[in-house]
């Protein structure tokens, strides 16, 4: 077990963030450049902040990506929301190929709100059980999937998806593929297969 951190480390430390606090609030990004330089994670961090509050989301990968490769979770998070922001499916795919919890969720969703449902369907094929759960709620609470991707969700077992691919199906008039799903014993189609089928 890790020792405990002394109450001048602590200190130490804090005062160390209110630093890079303070220089980032006051766009010393120049000054945070430095101490991140000189191993400063606490500037790191607030300087890639920085960068993403200004758009320079490159830039700002950049510089959080070594905290990210040393474990640390928050910048995990960041990189991973920063890089598919930025369209970067490859660093993502090799993140995630490399065990990354947050490079996962946010491919998923970045997968499916450019409505790219082939490739979603093989990252959740490849993946293990539950990370497959992961893949098809992020991809089905990404900002408006398009009806191909929720149609991959609902076919791989997400039940919120389903029902909301054939709600969908029976409004808007598709009663074939709503057939097809009622064939196939899906009861929750054959209600609304009813439903379609009694008002036209």
């Amino acid at each position: 077990m890790a020792a405990s951190r002394s109450p001048a480390d602590q200190a130490s430390d804090a005062a160390r963030w209110w630093r890079a606090y303070d220089l980032a609030e006051n766009d010393q990004a120049d000054e945070l450049r430095a101490l991140a330089a000189a191993g400063d994670d606490h500037a790191r961090r607030h300087l890639a902040s920085w960068l993403s509050d200004r758009t320079k989301t490159d830039e700002a990968i950049e510089v959080i990506r070594p905290l990210a490769d040393a474990g640390d979770d928050v910048a995990e998070l960041w990189l991973a929301r920063w890089l598919a922001d930025g369209d970067h499916l490859d660093e993502l795919g090799q993140r995630v190929a490399a065990g990354g919890y947050h490079a996962l969720q946010e491919l998923a969703r970045r997968l499916a709100e450019r409505n790219m449902a082939g490739e979603l369907r093989d990252l959740a094929v490849a993946a293990d059980p539950a990370d497959r759960l992961l893949i098809l709620r992020a991809a089905r609470d990404a900002y408006s999937p398009g009806m191909d991707v929720t149609r991959v969700c609902a076919d791989l077992g997400d039940e919120i998806a389903r029902h909301g691919l054939i709600r969908w199906l029976a409004r808007n008039g598709y009663l074939d593929e709503l057939r097809q799903r009622a064939a196939s014993g899906d009861e929750y189609a054959q209600h609304w297969l009813g439903e379609a089928l009694s008002q036209s």
